[in-house]
């Protein structure tokens, strides 16, 4: 039978019709590179020859270093057993070349990733600096996404669950068998069973193959140097549709029609003038957290810093000056003679400034005169003490500040509500606003910019406005945080929320502490590119704010556009080129007969050259949304 089927294809150049299912969907033979009946003759020949159900493995898992776990320390019976969302079967000689496997099948009810999970836990200790690999294949065999894979995450944490996690990478796998990689690095020690692995399938209905699993300890390998599948996101694609219709609303809510008009002193049109425009300004804000000592410190590395925040940026926040125990002088290294001449400082260089934060609501973020007083019978006075404190810290900064993060993660940090009740959410808001009329006052959180990923944070930061607006808070605006680890959201995702909180609450929005906190370069440029292309496409957008740029000053170091060296990393490229190319209009040209001129330009001031006969007017002009007639330059007598 075998030798009619090939003499079959190669007679008729072409396979026979039945076998063709029994193709793997990756086999392609180019016509003019190979008859395609000789081709399929080969293809048949190595499907016979390899049993069914088992893929040869082109990739191997490496077998060197020290082994942590393996795919037999998964604890099938317990946490890792089946469960209302999932079942677990064994499949003996399932994997590549025969090795065992684990069918992981999740049911419609796993909406969430860690609802189906397999969990092992580490048999020896690692050191601080090590570096681990995890390697598993993986397959899908069932899946209800419209992309035809299956979703897998990776999930190493210590047996305490600090955050951040040691590794979270998030992988798409579909029918064929793919060989998951993802090196790391230990950032501390862990005594043996201390490091957790957890691989999270929880993604919807879809079934996943995995084999083969190892965690290893490669000492001082270079990561560089160990395999690596890059982990992703929907929409990363280059020619992704979600992003050529973001970049179309840019094109028209971001920027506006500019037309200037030159006469003379008599009024009369200036024909054939030199017109050149360069924007000095941009409207919508680009900005990042600060260090007030760099912004008054007088040495070459301060000085460095304040030329490339100059550069880079028209909008900054303090990091931690502003939080109510520093500004109480309980942190050392701090003053508040130092941060107001920060404050000046960035007021006098055209900074537009944010102030965070009023009250974070937690009793560990709160001063220890305040925290003295709880259990006691001056815990009253505590409500009294915060309203005190928003009118100190509002007067002393209100030359400086054009807005506020009133609250800060209530979400998580709700104490000073469950000790007096809600509505002294509503008190703080309407003691700043008396203080600060026109100021937008801002609610701020986390885990608030991704409504498929985090549904009830995004509910309650929804209710917590809508609380604060019905009870009459003049609630200016909404916070979101948008600190993004190895597990980014999709743009759309992002884009789905924005028009949700547009919709319910009509506020505007600022991303007020963006970073991408994952070892890959590529993934941090991409999702930094893509991110910020969402949110500059987005009405409801005011503003995106960094958590930091220099490695030297940032909470994650690796998540810093520039190096400790200011060396640009491949983000901080994609975000320079934006900012000071894409989205920054320069343009020359001749006035016409009735002397008009006329481009379209990103709103912001502008630096306008008229040029006639060998002389140069030079002025600025400010480029708004809603400007309806041309800018009008008049020439002075003799010009």
């Amino acid at each position: 039978m075998l030798y009619e089927l090939i003499n079959s294809a190669v007679a008729n150049d072409r396979p026979p019709p039945k076998l063709v299912a029994m193709l793997p969907r990756s086999c392609f033979f180019p016509r003019r590179l190979v008859p395609v009946g000789v081709a399929f003759a080969f293809v048949l020949i190595a499907l016979l020859l390899v049993r069914p159900g088992h893929a040869a493995a082109a990739e191997k898992i490496r077998t060197d270093g020290q082994t942590l776990l393996e795919q037999k320390d998964f604890d099938i019976a317990g946490k890792s057993g089946s469960g209302p969302d999932h079942e677990i079967r064994r499949l003996a000689s399932g994997g590549p070349d025969g090795i065992a496997a684990l069918r992981v099948i999740t049911h419609a009810g796993a909406d969430k990733p860690w609802k189906a999970q397999l969990r092992a836990t580490s048999r020896f200790p690692v050191a601080k600096g090590d570096t681990g690999l995890v390697q598993f294949y993986a397959r899908a065999t069932d899946t209800s996404h419209e992309s035809g894979q299956a979703t897998v995450r990776i999930n190493l944490q210590n047996a305490a669950g600090q955050y951040p996690r040691i590794l979270v990478a998030q992988f798409p796998v579909d029918r064929d068998w793919r060989l998951i990689s993802a090196p790391f690095a230990f950032r501390q020690d862990h005594t043996a069973g201390d490091v957790i692995l957890n691989l999270d399938f929880g993604y919807g209905k879809q079934a996943v193959d995995v084999a083969g699993l190892r965690l290893s300890n490669q000492g001082n390998t270079p990561m560089a140097s160990l395999p690596r599948t890059r982990a992703s996101y929907p929409g990363q694609a280059p020619d992704a549709p979600w992003r050529q219709a973001a970049l179309a609303r840019i094109e028209k809510i971001r920027k506006g029609d500019l037309a200037l008009v030159v006469t003379d002193a008599a009024g009369q049109p200036v024909s054939g003038a030199s017109i050149r425009i360069d924007q000095t300004a941009h409207a919508f804000r680009f900005g990042t957290a600060v260090s007030a000592d760099l912004l008054v410190a007088d040495s070459g590395e301060a000085g460095k810093y304040r030329e490339m925040l100059g550069r880079l940026f028209n909008a900054a926040s303090l990091e931690n000056d502003l939080k109510w125990p520093v500004w109480a002088g309980e942190w050392s290294g701090y003053d508040r003679r130092r941060t107001l001449e920060a404050l000046a400082w960035l007021k006098e260089n055209g900074f537009a400034v944010r102030g965070h934060v009023m009250v974070w609501p937690g009793w560990k973020n709160l001063p220890e005169s305040v925290r003295r007083l709880r259990g006691t019978a001056d815990e009253k006075r505590i409500s009294g003490l915060v309203l005190e404190h928003i009118r100190d810290i509002g007067a002393a900064t209100k030359p400086f500040i054009s807005e506020w993060d009133v609250l800060n993660e209530p979400y998580s940090n709700h104490d000073l509500m469950d000790a007096f009740g809600r509505s002294v959410m509503v008190d703080w808001f309407d003691e700043a606003s008396r203080l600060l009329p026109g100021v937008p006052l801002y609610l701020n959180d986390w885990g608030n910019h991704d409504q498929s990923n985090e549904p009830d944070h995004v509910r309650h930061f929804e209710e917590t406005a809508r609380y604060l607006l019905d009870h009459g808070a003049k609630l200016g605006g909404l916070g979101l945080q948008c600190h993004i680890g190895g597990l980014p959201s999709s743009p759309e995702a992002l884009l789905a929320t924005l028009d949700r909180y547009r919709e319910t609450l009509g506020l505007p929005v600022r991303v007020t502490e963006f970073d991408v906190n994952t070892d890959d370069d590529e993934l941090r440029a991409d999702y930094t590119r893509d991110f910020l292309i969402a949110m500059f496409s987005h009405p409801s957008v005011a503003g995106v704010q960094f958590w930091g740029f220099w490695a030297g000053r940032h909470w994650l170091p690796k998540a810093a556009l520039y190096g400790r060296d200011w060396t640009e990393t491949p983000a901080g490229a994609v975000y320079r080129e934006l900012y000071q190319q894409t989205w920054h209009t320069r343009d020359a040209g001749l006035t016409d007969r009735e002397g008009r001129w006329a481009t379209r330009g990103f709103y912001g001031r502008y630096n306008v050259e008229v040029e006639r006969d060998g002389k140069t007017q030079v002025l600025a002009i400010a480029h708004e949304p809603g400007e309806t007639g041309p800018y009008r330059v008049v020439l002075p007598p003799g010009f």
